[in-house]
């Protein structure tokens, strides 16, 4: 100790707080007054910059690389609808069967959404084109398969007989009946009801959608009668 006594000296005291600032506070003092992009990439050591380190917002569009932001990077429901732009959901970025019916609205699916002859006999479900589902004179002829209709799917038959109608000797008659209202015509013809030879049946025919009308020739010596009578269906 007397030693490095005798040899302590102002100038040697001097001389070590200087090298003292140079190496120690001198490299603080560095640290805090850098130069305007002195650190560049290079002086960051890995897993430097943490994300306590990033600003707010600071993370622009511009600053993220292409395809840098997978699925396993998006939190669930993060992409919610208002984040969507118009037409950005293409048919090509939905994957198979990924579009099922809870996910579609009530309403949603409109006729102009519907491509055509999309609608195929494979894709109605059974018993679901009721009566009310099909427009008026939508079901015409063509569209009827060969006997489709049977006689239990028509409505009743009604019979309508005629009063009867007397034809004079040598005379000729021309008479018509009416089906009942609210009924159609089907068919009709003339009834004899006295099975006379003598009356000839010169036009038997529909006369309008619901009337049948006859004409008669009485070649007998006397006179005869006869009724005309039609077969009607509910209209």
């Amino acid at each position: 100790m007397r030693q490095i006594h005798k040899r302590l000296t102002y100038a040697n005291v001097m001389s070590s707080i200087a090298v003292f600032l140079v190496l120690g506070g001198g490299a603080a003092f560095a640290a805090t007054q850098l130069p305007k992009n002195s650190v560049g990439t290079p002086q960051l050591k890995k897993n430097a910059v943490a994300t306590g380190k990033i600003k707010a917002q600071a993370v622009a569009t511009g600053k993220i690389k292409n395809q840098a932001v997978s699925a396993a990077k998006l939190a669930d429901g993060a992409v919610i609808t208002a984040k969507l732009a118009d037409g950005s959901v293409i048919t090509g970025k939905l994957a198979d069967a990924s579009i099922t019916t809870p996910k579609i609205a009530d309403n949603a699916v409109s006729t102009t959404k519907i491509a055509d002859n999309a609608v195929s006999t494979t894709k109605i479900a059974p018993e679901a084109v009721t009566t009310g589902k099909i427009a008026n004179e939508a079901v015409t002829t063509p569209k009827l398969a060969n006997e489709a209709v049977k006689a239990a799917k028509l409505g009743p038959a009604n019979f309508t007989l005629g009063t009867s109608v007397a034809v004079a000797a040598g005379a000729t008659s021309a008479s018509t009946l009416d089906c009942p209202a609210g009924t159609r015509l089907l068919s009709g013809g003339v009834l004899n009801s006295g099975t006379t030879k003598e009356l000839v049946v010169l036009g038997s025919h529909p006369n309008t959608a619901s009337q049948w009308r006859a004409q008669v020739y009485n070649s007998g010596a006397s006179a005869h009668s006869y009724s005309i009578v039609v077969l009607c269906l509910l209209a």
